[in-house]
């Protein structure tokens, strides 16, 4: 059986300047998309370079709160098959916060790890399970 294709979709970021910072914006979506190309990359049976049928994966970061202690982040995703947008799940959340580090290199490591542990522990078994491959 071929490899299970997944396209990394949009990743958005929350831009309510109270619950986000908005400056962050940019290099927290980047996160996300290389960290989910990583985390599917990593997984056996899928890829994201033939297209074919598969999923979409979305990411959102929905908080950011900077503090003196560090960085707290909270992310949303979404699973919808693909090329037939057909929504799978989406209550995938996590949250995580990063401590000793700028402010900037905080959110980036904060969604990084928050979406791969999504992708690795939440999002890759689903996609399994539906495909029969778990």
């Amino acid at each position: 059986m071929p490899d299970i294709y997944v396209d990394i979709g949009p990743m958005t970021y929350n831009s309510d300047d109270k619950k986000a910072p908005k400056q962050f914006a940019d290099k927290a979506k980047e996160a996300m998309k290389k960290a989910a190309e990583r985390a599917v990359k990593s997984a056996s049976g899928f890829t994201t370079a033939k297209k074919g049928e598969g999923y979409t994966i979305r990411f959102k970061v929905t908080d950011v709160a900077v503090s003196p202690k560090g960085v707290a982040c909270k992310v949303s995703g979404e699973l919808i098959r693909y090329p037939k947008a057909l929504m799978v799940s989406t209550g995938i959340t996590g949250s995580g916060t990063v401590t000793g580090e700028a402010p900037e290199r905080a959110v980036i490591d904060c969604v990084d790890s928050i979406v791969e542990d999504l992708v690795t522990k939440k999002i890759v078994p689903v996609m399994k399970q539906q495909a029969g491959k778990g």
